[in-house]
């Protein structure tokens, strides 16, 4: 009776593929603490700008994809054993699995500035004993040097969003962040650059990195990447949520 129950289970997972996995579904992920626009969750699915240009990737493959929000610890094991096929907000600047996983060609740049009040210093170095605003487990190439000298201070929150609130209410005055945030943030608080100026860091070319045991090869990324950004539709998708697109 045993071997019949599963004899009609098996045709019954093959006969009704929604039922069984879809192999041709993309398994993106969705690094823990991004803040809007990148990533909004609402009534349990993921929304925003990474959603839908990796949503945009998968249309130009002629496949869908679904998402999955993963901590920075767990990130890379899950790529490394195929668990997840691609990560498509990183840079081969700060990520640690370079050499492990493929990258694929840019997406767009994300351009790191400090914001703080006016007039800001010419150099890194007017910047020395000032505490700045910054993300939990981010590394900042250019500034780690002067946070482990201590020569400046660097204090931690768990999101872009909330250290934009806390210099809005002055309990900061200095944070590191992106235009991206910087433009979406000022929809709400228009008067967040108001008497500050901006510093610039440096830029960072954004890419997916592709697990070698996923389902998508990284010919395929790159060309879908190109197709999304020559017809202009990945810039449209920057424009949705009143971001600065830079390619």
């Amino acid at each position: 009776m045993k071997q019949i129950f599963l004899s009609f289970f098996f045709i019954l997972m093959h006969s009704h593929p929604g039922l069984a996995e879809d192999k041709t579904e993309i398994r993106a992920a969705i690094p823990e603490g991004l803040a809007p626009p990148l990533v909004f969750e609402k009534k349990g699915k993921y929304e925003g700008l990474v959603v839908d240009y990796v949503n945009a990737l998968a249309e130009a493959m002629g496949r869908k994809a679904s998402f999955s929000m993963v901590t920075h610890y767990r990130l890379n094991s899950y790529l490394l054993k195929g668990k997840l096929d691609i990560l498509c907000y990183t840079s081969t600047v700060w990520d640690d699995a370079v050499g492990k996983h493929d990258f694929s060609k840019t997406l767009f740049i994300k351009r790191e500035i400090i914001l703080g009040p006016s007039p800001m210093p010419k150099k890194l170095s007017g910047l020395e004993g000032k505490t700045i605003g910054t993300i939990l487990q981010y590394v900042y190439p250019s500034l780690d040097p002067y946070f482990e000298s201590g020569k400046i201070k660097r204090e931690d929150n768990v999101s872009e969003e909330g250290n934009l609130k806390k210099l809005n209410s002055g309990r900061i005055q200095y944070v590191v962040t992106d235009q991206i945030f910087i433009d979406y943030f000022r929809l709400d608080n228009p008067d967040i650059t108001k008497n500050r100026e901006e510093f610039f860091l440096r830029d960072y070319p954004i890419v997916c990195s592709v697990s070698r045991k996923g389902r998508v090869k990284k010919a395929d990324l790159d060309k879908a990447i190109t197709e999304i950004k020559t017809s202009g539709k990945l810039k449209a998708i920057f424009q949705k949520y009143g971001s600065s697109y830079i390619d």
